[in-house]
């Protein structure tokens, strides 16, 4: 699984030490950043980049057993989304708010 996120190019923000992968993108928003991250043959989640993990091994370990794509929002924001590779589909019902990811 792979934790990815997204800056904007020419930005002077430090990428987040917990992305494995910081894409580059004229984009605001984390929905329109998905499509972006389709290509993948691998679990993604796509974070904000202003999003703080807080513990990076148990966010691995809870989204690795989903089987479903799910929205991960935190006080009713859409922080991220999570794409498994079992179902691509970015429609989903599924919403998850976890303890370790704060904005």
């Amino acid at each position: 699984m792979k934790i990815i996120t997204f800056i904007r190019p020419g930005e002077k923000t430090q990428p987040p030490s917990w992305a494995d992968r910081v894409i580059k993108l004229y984009i605001n928003d984390v929905r329109s950043a998905l499509l972006s991250v389709f290509g993948y043959n691998e679990d993604i989640l796509l974070l904000r980049s202003d999003v703080k993990v807080m513990d990076k091994v148990t966010i691995i370990k809870f989204f690795s057993s989903l089987k479903f794509s799910a929205v991960i929002k935190y006080n009713n924001q859409e922080i991220g989304y999570f794409l498994s590779t079992r179902d691509k589909n970015m429609n989903s019902r599924l919403v998850i708010t976890h303890y370790s990811l704060k904005v």
